[in-house]
């Protein structure tokens, strides 16, 4: 018998998420909109969520090409939403942000790149244009 974690990832599996697709996860509505007016100004789509429980529904329900988070949030940090993320196998890219140096911390748990806060916005568009080869 499969289980619903299973028919989700298949889910995942079989669709293929949209170019250009983000999700920005957030505690705080200023860092959010400052990342959606960034990714808007180059023509990605960019969706929000304020903690990484509303982000998983979020990943569980939608496709996106990348998600962005912070690491300190309520309800559940982005260390706890990227290892649920890598748990359920689903498939996309994950940039980690933080103040300070908390790298080592995101890339053990499945990030796959590292962002500082405050931003350094070349950097972020040099990490875009290699995931989506432009």
């Amino acid at each position: 018998m499969v289980d619903k974690t299973q028919l989700t990832v298949v889910k995942h599996i079989m669709q293929r998420a949209p170019e250009r697709r983000i999700l920005i996860v957030d505690d705080k509505e200023a860092i959010r909109n400052l990342l959606l007016d960034f990714f808007s100004f180059y023509d990605y789509e960019a969706e929000t969520a304020k903690n990484g429980g509303e982000a998983l529904e979020m990943l569980k329900e939608n496709l996106f090409s990348l998600l962005i988070t912070d690491l300190d949030m309520p309800e559940m940090n982005g260390i706890e939403l990227i290892r649920n993320v890598r748990n359920l196998a689903i498939p996309v890219i994950i940039i980690g942000m933080s103040l300070g140096d908390k790298e080592s911390e995101f890339l053990k748990v499945g990030a796959d790149y590292f962002l500082s806060k405050p931003f350094n916005f070349r950097y972020l568009k040099s990490i875009l244009n290699f995931i989506f080869r432009e």
